[in-house]
Formats: C-alpha cells, structure tokens, sequence
C-alpha cells in the first residue's frame, strides 16, 4: 500500500499542474447587413438627422461630415442641401466594420452654427471673399505678435505688393464657401477661372485664450486641397491649411497663423489675413 501511493503521488501532482485552457473564441466581425442603424431626417427633406445605433454589443463611430460622434443616438443638424452620406464604423468583439448612409436635405429648416453662413451666406452659390482693402493703401497681409496682436503690423503688406519672390497680394483673386451639397471651398481669379478647390469646416471650441482671459481666436478653420489667398506664412511658399480664427463677422473675416511649437504670447510672430465679403 505505502508503495502503491508514493507511484500515485508524482501523477496527482503533474496532473494538478495541467495548463488551463480557454477555448473562448474573441468573437467575429459583423456583416454590413447585421448592423441596425437609423439615418434619417426628422421630418420630410429636413436639415436634422437623427443618427441611431441598434445593433447589440456594437460600440459606434458615426463620421457626419461636419464632426464625429461616439454616440448610441445622436441628432445632428446639417448646414447642406443635397445627398449627404454618413459613415458608421462599429467596433465588435473581433474588430471593425464600416459602413454608410445616404440621407437627402430638400430643406435647411434647422438652425445650424451661425458660422456655416457667415461663411457662406444663404445663397447655394455660397459667399465670395476678397481682401479687406477698397484701394492699394490698406494693409492686409502681414505679421504680428502670437497671441499679442489682432490684425498684421510687423511687416505688412497691401494689395498689389510682393511678399517673397513667386507671392505677390493679388487684386485679382477672390475665394468662395459655398454649402451646396458639401462645405466646398474654391479660390479662383476675378475672371472665374478656378485656381484651387477643396473643402472647409471649423471647430468653434478651439479657442486661444490670453492671460488676461480675453479670447485671441475665436475658433480654428481648416481647409483640404485648397487654401486662402496668399495662403502661405509671410516667409515662404509652403501652403496653411489650419487657422485660428481671430474674428468672423458677416462681412469681415480675420485668420492667422503661427508655426507649430511656438509658445504663445511672448512676441512670437504669426502671420495674419484680413478678408472682407465681396
């Protein structure tokens, strides 16, 4: 018997020592026709979409073209007429799935940001901006203090005058933001030849605020596959597409911009554009 347990013992001892095994599979991806979304106006042809995730153990990413939402149900307000697409992506137990939406605005009937039509009126031609000078002796291009300054002062510049070889102020090119079917941004010649086309959008909650607490920028703007006129800093050629705003009004418009890095109201230079409607 005190044999037949000291041959038992090793084998009780290995067999406790056997790996647990956790056949638990991490789950798999959904298919497209799985997912239960709603995307739809509230009302007929209305500018209000409501956005609505349905789909059990999905987590969501709605892309609505003017922002992002982690939202099971979120109701939006689109600035644009047209067929708008959204994008879902929902995140599952073993990854990713995408899909779209396509929803048709015959109505703007919503009130969206006021900024969609600062920029861009109400007109589906959108708006047209030129420079801030109604003659050849009023700065509208130039450098100033980060944070210190509102408007250009360092080195300046008026219509007509060139910044840097291959830059001049030109009188004769004007850009337009227009909501027709997209936030669509075109600078082009006073003739109506296109230079340049892309889009726009704004984030209003990134503000610059002073130590004094007064607000420098009101906001950033940010262009794709175009920018403004002279859209470069003063010193070179290489194209900005991200601006803090430092003034938006219905008829007057004042952009800026700073190299990355550059610490904020200490009399660091950023390069400012003065803009007026048309």
């Amino acid at each position: 018997m005190r044999k037949l347990l000291f041959f038992l013992l090793p084998i009780l001892i290995l067999g406790s020592c056997d790996p647990i095994v956790d056949d638990k599979s991490i789950g798999g991806i959904l298919n497209e026709d799985q997912l239960s979304l709603v995307v739809e106006s509230t009302s007929e042809g209305s500018n209000e979409i409501l956005l609505e995730n349905n789909t059990p153990g999905i987590a969501p990413y709605w892309d609505y073209i003017i922002d992002k939402s982690t939202k099971q149900r979120e109701i939006v307000r689109l600035p644009f007429m047209g067929e708008m697409t959204i994008t879902f992506t929902g995140l599952c137990d073993g990854g990713t799935v995408t899909t779209t939406r396509k929803v048709n605005i015959t109505k703007i009937d919503k009130p969206a940001a006021e900024e969609w039509t600062l920029l861009a009126g109400a007109d589906p031609n959108g708006k047209v901006w030129v420079w801030d000078a109604d003659d050849n002796s009023t700065v509208v291009y130039g450098t100033a203090g980060y944070g210190n300054d509102y408007a250009p002062g360092w080195s300046t510049f008026k219509l007509g005058q060139q910044v840097i070889e291959g830059k001049v102020v030109s009188p004769d090119e004007e850009m337009i933001f227009d909501l027709n079917g997209g936030a669509n941004f075109t600078k082009r010649n006073t003739s109506g030849a296109e230079l340049e086309k892309g889009s726009f959008k704004f984030d209003m909650s990134k503000q610059k605020i002073r130590d004094d607490g007064k607000v420098w920028s009101i906001g950033q703007m940010e262009f794709s596959g175009a920018t403004v006129l002279c859209g470069s800093s003063c010193w070179d050629n290489n194209p900005v597409y991200v601006f803090d705003i430092i003034s938006l009004s219905e008829d007057k418009m004042i952009l800026a911009w700073a190299a990355e890095g550059l610490d904020f109201q200490v009399w660091n230079e950023a390069t400012f554009w003065c803009f007026k409607k048309k």
